[in-house]
């Protein structure tokens, strides 16, 4: 088990939800705690709650990230580890969506880029400082596959940028092993948590939204988080029902291959 206690940890996206329920959560195991996030009265709130810190910054600005790491390290000597949980919400129809949205730019920089931009400056400071460092992002079921219960959302803009981050950080981790980087990394896989962003689309009673999203708390996602960071695992899914979902695509294109002549003989 991970020794939290006296470790420095920043939690983003640390307002409300998943975030404020890690920040708590990494507090009760005796970690000092920043909770950042652009939203200044949530992230004072959970700063409170936990005993912690709070820091205001806008992921959406590229900028942001190395900034606020390097300011941690500055004012604190060392960061052992970064939640990168902030995200938004984006809902569209694809085929009506506006491409040329300028909240499109924010999506990816806070969803996509936000993480590896974390990722890079937490990697250089645990380099310079000597010492081991780990990441942890926040994607989403949407990372893996077209979860049916929310198919009819108009979720496939925001689901791209929830598989991109994915990709990314399998590469990340790939680059740091292969480098013998000092950053360990690690994903989150929410499937349905009852958070002020799904609750904006789907309503502030959870008895209400469908039952095969398997609706959990963000304390029992955050208790989920950590377990996995116990056994050392790379994705940490929160449900079950993200393996069945994922079976169509394998299924389609084991299909496929045989269907090209192209399976395995023997």
């Amino acid at each position: 088990m991970i020794d939290w206690n006296g470790q420095r940890v920043a939690v983003t996206g640390a307002a409300s939800g998943i975030g404020r329920a890690l920040a708590l959560a990494l507090a009760a195991r005796g970690a000092a705690v920043t909770a950042a996030d652009v939203n200044a009265d949530g992230v004072a709130q959970t700063a409170a709650l936990c005993g912690g810190e709070a820091l205001v910054v806008d992921l959406a600005d590229g900028a942001a990230g190395r900034a606020a790491v390097e300011r941690l390290v500055a004012r604190h000597g060392r960061l052992d580890a970064v939640f990168a949980n902030a995200g938004i919400g984006y809902t569209r129809r694809l085929l009506k969506a506006d491409l040329d949205d300028p909240g499109l730019a924010r999506l990816w920089e806070i969803n996509m880029l936000g993480p590896i931009r974390l990722a890079q400056a937490l990697v250089a400071a645990a380099e310079a400082g000597g010492w081991r460092a780990r990441i942890v992002i926040t994607g989403s079921e949407n990372s893996l596959s077209l979860p049916p219960s929310i198919q009819n959302f108009g979720n496939a803009i925001y689901a791209a940028s929830k598989h991109g981050v994915l990709i990314l950080a399998e590469w990340l981790a790939t680059e740091c092993r292969n480098a013998g980087k000092p950053l360990d990394v690690h994903v989150l896989l929410p499937g349905g948590v009852f958070t002020g962003m799904t609750a904006a689309g789907l309503g502030d009673d959870p008895a209400q939204w469908p039952a095969e999203m398997g609706i959990i708390r963000p304390e029992r996602a955050a208790e989920i988080c950590l377990n996995g960071l116990d056994l050392g695992l790379f994705h940490i899914p929160t449900h079950a029902h993200l393996i069945d979902d994922m079976g169509w695509r394998h299924d389609s294109v084991a299909a496929a291959t045989a269907a090209l002549g192209l399976a395995k003989q023997g």
